[in-house]
């Protein structure tokens, strides 16, 4: 650095102006929106750290863009809509970030695509719905399977393997469970098995004992539960155990997590779902990135820990191979040109920023925890 330069900088620095670390070399900002309270609240500490795993690793590798080190910064959308929009809003406008990711709840995400749209590149960790991505924002990416993609491979498994004669469904009434029922709906009717039943409740439900009630009434030999927040899907396990549940009992795929089963206090036993990853891994690859989280917090990770890890480091990858944090056209087309490692096998994102992960695991409950039934190819 030229002397002339040092004393600019030095001035800069006492003024307020600069930070010693921004005069050695500013750090890349990664905004991280998440359920960090609230019902969704476990899945917030699973972004957490999913994403704390991978700027470790990123960053002990020596950073990206000559040596420029990663930073979250983290918001808590608090599980709303309206969440969303002042978490993403804070940490474009004060948190100064080069890309937003997090995202688990498909109507939370959708509001917050209307902010970033055009603004920010965003790559969607969690959040399933299609219509995210079917807006074809060319920023915008997604790196769980969509709804379509999971239930495609879980009603397969439901016609084929289940064979229930007749199915009653419940869940709430959100963008991601439109999807979830009427995909359903059509594969039912395809394989001829009468859906008996449609109940679905607002956010604000706790006590699902007369929908339940209801069901019970009519029968049915299989139980289809669709709900995306933890400690909600406890209760209403909890509340099917005390009225006597049913033969055969779903979760829609994509949701169930430890936080979910923990506080079901064993009321989720038998309950067969479905998901892209679990423990052990596939491969090597995927056992590397168990070890890895094992080692950082004595746990498992899930499905919720990957997503994160994995969108945290194509964001990096993608930036360090495009040459730039903030040319968004040159980090997206980057982003769609080439493939990307990860635990899952290589990622590779279509025109509308979807990537999907290779296998589906079919899953059931059995002593608190998530068992392996069947691996089978996503549909």
């Amino acid at each position: 650095m030229h002397n002339s330069t040092k004393r600019l900088a030095a001035v800069a620095l006492a003024l307020g102006f600069l930070s010693s670390g921004a005069i050695a070399q500013e750090t890349v900002r990664i905004g991280i929106a998440a359920p960090l309270s609230g019902a969704a609240a476990t899945y917030g500490q699973d972004s957490k750290r999913g994403a704390e795993l991978a700027v470790e690793e990123i960053n002990n590798a020596g950073g990206i863009l000559g040596g420029r080190k990663i930073e979250l910064v983290f918001e808590d959308e608090k599980g709303s809509p309206q969440g969303g929009v002042a978490a993403v809003q804070k940490l474009i406008s004060m948190g100064r970030v080069k890309a937003i990711t997090g995202g688990t709840n498909s109507s939370v995400v959708l509001a917050e695509s209307s902010v970033t749209r055009n603004r920010i590149l965003q790559v969607n960790a969690g959040a399933q719905a299609d219509a995210i991505t079917e807006q074809g924002s060319p920023w915008l990416f997604q790196v769980n399977n969509t709804v379509s993609a999971n239930a495609m491979s879980f009603n397969a498994y439901i016609v084929d393997k289940l064979k229930p004669k007749t199915v009653a469904y419940m869940g709430e009434n959100t963008e991601f469970n439109k999807t979830v029922l009427e995909l359903l709906r059509e594969s039912l009717k395809k394989a001829n098995i009468e859906l008996v039943n449609v109940s679905t409740y607002d956010a604000e439900t706790n006590d699902f004992t007369s929908i339940i009630t209801k069901i019970k009434s009519l029968n049915p030999e299989m139980i289809y539960v669709a709900d995306a927040y933890p400690a909600r899907a406890a209760q209403l396990w909890k509340q099917i155990r005390q009225l006597g549940g049913f033969p055969k009992e779903v979760m829609s795929p994509g949701v169930v997590v430890p936080g979910m089963l923990a506080p079901s206090e064993g009321a989720m036993d038998g309950v067969i779902t479905g998901e892209i990853f679990m423990v052990p891994g596939a491969d090597d690859k995927a056992n590397a990135f168990i070890e890895a989280y094992r080692k950082k917090y004595n746990l498992d990770p899930g499905k919720g820990n990957l997503v994160i890890y994995e969108a945290v480091k194509t964001i990096a990858a993608a930036m360090d191979k495009a040459g730039t944090d903030s040319d968004y056209d040159k980090i997206s087309k980057t982003l769609r040109d080439n493939a990307w490692p990860s635990p899952r096998g290589e990622l590779k994102f279509d025109a509308k920023g979807r990537a999907r992960a290779p296998n589906f695991y079919i899953q059931q409950v059995k002593g608190g925890k998530l068992t392996q039934l069947e691996v089978v190819r996503v549909q």
